[in-house]
């Protein structure tokens, strides 16, 4: 029994140890870490600027809905092409954020791809990209 806990006890540290000795001593992997996680940090506060756009967009368009019928379809167009262009907006600049730190990664031997979430922008919902590790080049 004692032999056993041992020979697991020397397994576990092994495993633990080494694996941990290797990751700290690959600079080249910390950086691509570094850089995806700055972009992600990035795509994060695009997303939520873009949310709290949409529903300050959509509290305006709501509070204005008590209007006759034409002024609605009007402001409904209105409403949903501005809805269309702020979600467009972050949907393009963070789809390209993480296409670029996704290549820079690789060349710090870190293999990313990307993520998909789904955020609520008023009352659409859209699948947004941040940037998820998958492996080692």
């Amino acid at each position: 029994m004692k032999k056993i806990f041992t020979i697991l006890l020397t397994a576990l540290l092994f495993l633990g140890l080494s694996t941990n000795v290797f990751a700290a001593t690959d600079e080249d992997q910390a950086k691509g870490l570094q850089l995806i996680e700055k972009a992600n940090i990035k795509i994060d506060k695009k997303i939520e600027q873009a949310v709290k756009d949409a529903d300050r967009l959509q509290e305006n368009y709501l509070s204005q809905v008590a209007m006759p019928n034409a002024e609605i379809d009007q402001l409904t167009t209105k409403y949903n092409e501005e809805l269309d262009k702020i979600i467009r907006s972050v949907y393009e600049e963070t789809l390209q954020i993480s296409k670029e730190t996704i290549i820079e990664a690789e060349e710090y031997g870190i293999k990313a791809e990307c993520s998909w979430v789904l955020v609520e922008f008023a009352d659409r919902s859209v699948w947004i990209d941040p940037i998820k590790v998958v492996g080692e080049n």
